[in-house]
C-alpha cells in the first residue's frame, strides 16, 4: 500500500475529525465532505468563521472553541490561511491533517496546502495530506470523485 492510501486509511478511521472552512454557500467543499461523514456516521465538528450553525449542528470559530477532543482535522480553506491553522493543531496537539487539493496532490491555486504549512506539519511530527480530496477515498464516493481519483492516479497526480 502507497503512503497516500495509508494516510488516508489512518485519517478516515480517525474517531473524531473537525472540518475547517465551513461556509454559508451549501455547496462548498468542506460543506460537502462534512456531510458525507456525518451520513457515514463520523464524529465530525464544523468549524467556520462566518457561520454559527451548519446542517442542524453549532459550526464554531476555531479549533480551540471544540467541545470534546479531536485526532484529525480536514482544511477547506484559501492558501493564505492554513498557516494559521496548522499552528491551532500544534497547540491543541492534532496529530493529522488533511488539506483539500481538487487537483490531487501537487500544490496549486485550488489547494489549501503550502509548502510553509507542510513544513510546519514536518517540523511538529503531524501526519498529514497535502492534497486531494477525501471524496475520493470514502466507502460509496460518488461517480465523479471515482473518476477523479482513478485520472489523478493514472496521470501521476495522486501520490
Amino acid at each position: 500500500m502507497d503512503n497516500l492510501s495509508s494516510r488516508t486509511i489512518d485519517f478516515l478511521s480517525l474517531p473524531s475529525i473537525a472540518i475547517v472552512g465551513i461556509s454559508s454557500k451549501e455547496q462548498s467543499v468542506a460543506n460537502l465532505i462534512c456531510r458525507k461523514l456525518r451520513t457515514a456516521g463520523r464524529t465530525v465538528y464544523a468549524v467556520g468563521r462566518n457561520t454559527t450553525a451548519y446542517d442542524g449542528s453549532p459550526c464554531y470559530p476555531d479549533l480551540a472553541s471544540l467541545p470534546a477532543p479531536i485526532q484529525g482535522v480536514f482544511i477547506a480553506v484559501k492558501p493564505e490561511h492554513t498557516g494559521s491553522i496548522i499552528d491551532q493543531c500544534i497547540t491543541l496537539k492534532i496529530t493529522h491533517v488533511w488539506m483539500h487539493n481538487s487537483g490531487g496532490t501537487a500544490l496549486s491555486s485550488r489547494s489549501s496546502a503550502t509548502l510553509a504549512a507542510i513544513q510546519k506539519c514536518r517540523d511538529n511530527n503531524i501526519s498529514f495530506i497535502p492534497g486531494a480530496c477525501p471524496m475520493m477515498f470514502v466507502s460509496n464516493a460518488d461517480f465523479g470523485h471515482r473518476c477523479m481519483k482513478w485520472f489523478l492516479s493514472v496521470t501521476g497526480n495522486l501520490k
